[in-house]
């Protein structure tokens, strides 16, 4: 297998993260059967949710 043609959609999809569906991601964790795509899912859904957060916690003004 190519590993191009596997890794340029993932990079892609990881440039920026408030242009990932987050919500389908889940989706697609919670409804997968095949334990080791859900992982997957789970890890992608895991790693967009932190990457927004640091952007907000990164804002100039923001205050906890």
């Amino acid at each position: 297998m190519d590993e191009k043609k596997v890794l340029k959609p993932i990079d892609e999809m990881l440039v920026d993260p408030w242009q990932v569906d987050i919500q389908e991601l889940f989706e697609a964790f919670v409804h997968e059967p095949d334990e080791i795509k859900q992982n997957l899912y789970n890890s992608l859904y895991t790693y967009i949710l932190q990457k927004r957060q640091e952007d907000i916690i990164n804002r100039p003004g923001f205050v906890i």
